[in-house]
């Protein structure tokens, strides 16, 4: 093949490359290579026009053929070289364009990933301050809550020193109306034992609250009382003597059972009145002797007949035998000091025991004073000691050694309470 037609072969196939021939190259760095591969084949070519080849065939001829052309192909070959040229500085200037760009595209990667990167933070970031704002929400909800509480407290406290204050001005009026009068007058006395004699009622509620259990439990152990009360087909209000907290007037108005309570605390009046109970504040032995006699269904009284002197506790028993419809019960329920751990430790946690009542002397009392079918029942055991035959040391006959068990067993973890449920006779009985 001759130079010419290397020369248009070469030009053939970049026509085919600009029409979109399947030589086309697929990108940046292709193209840069594929334009010098090209210069490197069209170099050899450059001459082509100015001289023949060393190698070539009937080289005189065409010499001589050359030589009479020359004046019109003389520049050719400065032409190609200047061609060549100018395409290898497109190449570079085109290489180094893709350098750029790739680099470029490297920034953009670089920028797409630190974007990530940041929208990811900034999800985290959202995501924190979510966290934060249910944060505070919750520790302001916690803070209203704790300020409301606050200002119950407060809002107590100025009721009662309000009321102590009251309580004062009442004690200063009686002291100067007795000093001008130049003695004390049993009204005098009298008024000022009932504002001296109220200053403990809050304590003794404190007191309850602390040692008695609570609300819950209490209505709980009371439950089996309302057998009592179904098998007394009787009619009338049950009064409870001493409600304290109201627990067993509470269970008894969720049963519909007619009641009331009554009690000398003023503190825990209100409380139970507080709480949609009827309770009156009154001596219960007085209120007992006001009623109709024979109107009652039942008399109730727990933990309370400890706090009393014997003269009232038989008072109190009159009273309500007196009350009581025939067929009515009478239901008292205490400490049982049978119990070693009750009689000489934990029935001392109130200070307004008056002293422990053996069940036998408490049951023989309301038995004397008119009541019959009296029981006692005992509650609430402790199991807090739970011997047995095998833990004495050997010796002596097994019946013995169950016996001293026993005894044991009943003095340190027997039952802590005591009921005594007591019926008025009928009409038949009596």
């Amino acid at each position: 093949m001759t130079d010419t037609e290397e020369v248009l072969r070469y030009l053939h196939q970049a026509k085919q490359r600009v029409e979109g021939g399947s030589t086309q190259p697929s990108s940046g760095e292709e193209a840069v290579r594929y334009a010098r591969h090209r210069l490197e084949e069209a170099l050899p070519h450059a001459h082509a026009g100015s001289e023949i080849p060393a190698d070539a065939r009937l080289r005189p001829v065409k010499n001589a053929m050359l030589g009479a052309v020359r004046p019109v192909t003389s520049h050719q070959a400065p032409f190609n070289t200047a061609i060549l040229q100018a395409l290898d500085g497109a190449t570079a200037a085109i290489e180094s364009m893709v350098h750029r760009v790739e680099l470029q595209d490297h920034h953009g990667e670089r920028l797409s990933a630190g974007l990530a990167t940041a929208e990811i933070a900034l999800d985290e970031v959202i995501e924190d301050l979510n966290a934060l704002r249910l944060d505070v929400r919750s520790h302001l909800e916690s803070f209203s809550s704790t300020l409301e509480e606050l200002r119950a407290s407060v809002d107590e406290a100025k009721s009662i020193a309000a009321t102590t204050r009251a309580q004062q001005e009442v004690v200063l009026r009686i002291a100067q109306e007795a000093l001008s009068a130049q003695g004390f007058t049993v009204e005098h006395l009298s008024e000022l034992t009932r504002e001296l004699g109220s200053g403990y009622e809050r304590l003794y509620e404190d007191l309850e609250d602390t040692f008695r259990g609570s609300l819950e439990s209490v209505r709980a152990s009371l439950e089996p009382y309302l057998e009592d009360l179904a098998a007394t087909k009787v009619e009338g209000d049950i009064v409870d003597v001493g409600c304290g907290r109201g627990e067993w007037l509470s269970l008894l108005k969720d049963h519909g059972i007619a009641s009331y309570g009554v009690d000398t605390n003023e503190v825990v009046v209100e409380r139970c009145v507080d709480a949609g109970l009827d309770v009156r504040h009154q001596d219960a032995l007085v209120h007992l002797r006001t009623i109709e006699p024979g109107s009652l269904r039942a008399v109730t009284s727990f933990h309370v007949v400890e706090h009393l002197p014997l003269d009232v506790l038989v008072g109190l028993i009159d009273a309500a035998l007196i009350a009581l419809a025939p067929g009515g019960v009478l239901i008292f329920e205490t400490p049982n000091p049978t119990n070693l751990n009750v009689g000489a430790a934990s029935f001392y946690l109130d200070p307004t025991h008056l002293k422990p009542l053996h069940p036998q002397f408490l049951e023989f009392l309301v038995k004397q004073r008119g009541f019959t079918t009296v029981e006692a029942r005992f509650l609430h055991p402790s199991n807090e000691l739970d011997l047995n035959v095998d833990d004495l040391a050997a010796g002596g006959t097994r019946d013995r050694a169950q016996g001293i068990v026993d005894r044991i067993n009943w003095a340190f973890g027997g039952p802590m309470d005591f009921a005594i449920v007591a019926h008025k006779a009928t009409s038949s009985e009596a």
